[in-house]
């Protein structure tokens, strides 16, 4: 019978155990390694002396400095938001191959759309009064 009173506490400490576990991290995927990193991080980059192509693509001597660049920060630790900042800091935002959302860009794209919309909208105003008077 006193194994019984056991059973529910033990399940209990089992659960609670497993759930601290799995909630600590242990058993999460690895961080991934720095030469991932800094391959992930070359692609993001646009070459300073090209058009249309990252550090990784490109062999001009700007971009082996970027990409340096990239391989000692990830080496220091720092993060890869920390390591972009620098670089548009440096070069500004035009470093990014995808410019970061917000700002004059985000602007070019709502105004069109903006006014294509305004246009549908008087468009479709003017066919139901139209209907409506005949």
């Amino acid at each position: 019978m006193n194994a019984r009173r056991l059973i529910g506490p033990i399940a209990l400490a089992i659960v609670l155990f497993v759930a601290l576990l799995v909630g600590s991290g242990a058993f999460d995927a690895p961080a991934p390694a720095a030469a991932t990193r800094v391959a992930s991080l070359e692609r993001l980059v646009r070459c300073p002396s090209c058009e249309d192509l990252s550090v990784a693509q490109s062999i001009s001597n700007s971009s082996i400095a970027v990409r340096h660049e990239i391989t000692r920060s990830v080496a220091a630790g720092e993060s890869d938001s920390q390591i972009l900042d620098t670089l548009v800091a440096r070069f500004g935002p035009s470093i990014l191959l995808e410019p970061p959302p917000g700002g004059l860009d985000t602007l070019l794209w709502a105004v069109p759309l903006a006014l294509g919309a305004g246009a549908l909208v008087v468009g479709a105003a003017v066919v139901v009064r139209r209907r409506a008077t005949t």
